[in-house]
């Protein structure tokens, strides 16, 4: 669907985590729109408040197409609390892959709502754990499903979540951009070391954050 293509694996099975800097997010959201088919729309729970409409119309137009037309083909769910979160994973989310027959789920910022100083650490873990089998069941289903988390991946008390969903996913890629002129560096932790350099052409690497 788009001539803007981050240098990563044609198959990728299983959860994947793109983590290193806000980059991340940009990378996983061009993995997520690889599972983009018409009538099979991209799915976003987006925990880092960062999709950005402007970098979804930049992509659009450099593959010679109107940017609603990428658009429609997202749906998204903004996450500002950890039991929106839950809410999504207890139920929420399989009824919209279900619903709209969703060829990917792109979870931006995941660990995000579970982070939060706010929230004591043992509500956070215990939403956490609704989390992998959430994750196996989208695999299982054959649905492309990404994770990005931006930094920071981990507080005092939560050092365990962040690796833990690395354990729990076949895919972990760091990205890292390089230079004045910044080139991304993905690096790929599992299952395989590899390291891709991609040079993006559009204006925005990373999305803006919306705080």
């Amino acid at each position: 669907m788009l001539a803007e293509r981050a240098p990563l694996p044609d198959i990728v099975t299983g959860p994947a985590v793109f983590a290193g800097e806000d980059a991340c997010l940009t990378v996983a959201l061009l993995m997520g729109l690889r599972g983009v088919r018409p009538g099979h729309p991209l799915l976003i729970v987006d925990g880092a408040n960062a999709f950005d409409p402007f970098l979804i119309s930049d992509l659009a137009r450099k593959s010679g197409m109107a940017p609603q037309i990428l658009l429609d083909q997202i749906r998204i769910s903004r996450v500002f609390t950890c039991h929106q979160l839950e809410a999504l994973l207890q139920g929420r989310l399989a009824d919209a892959v279900r619903r709209f027959s969703a060829g990917a789920v792109y979870f931006s910022g995941i660990l995000d709502p579970l982070l939060d100083e706010d929230v004591p650490t043992a509500e956070a873990g215990r939403i956490f754990r609704l989390i992998p089998p959430v994750l196996r069941a989208l695999a299982a289903a054959r649905v492309v499903t990404v994770c990005a988390c931006p930094p920071p991946v981990t507080m005092p008390g939560r050092e365990r979540l962040f690796p833990a969903l690395c354990e729990l996913a076949p895919w972990v890629f760091e990205v890292v951009s390089e230079g004045e002129h910044p080139q991304i560096r993905v690096t790929c932790r599992k299952p395989a070391a590899a390291t891709w350099t991609w040079e993006p052409q559009i204006g925005l690497i990373a999305p803006r954050r919306w705080w």
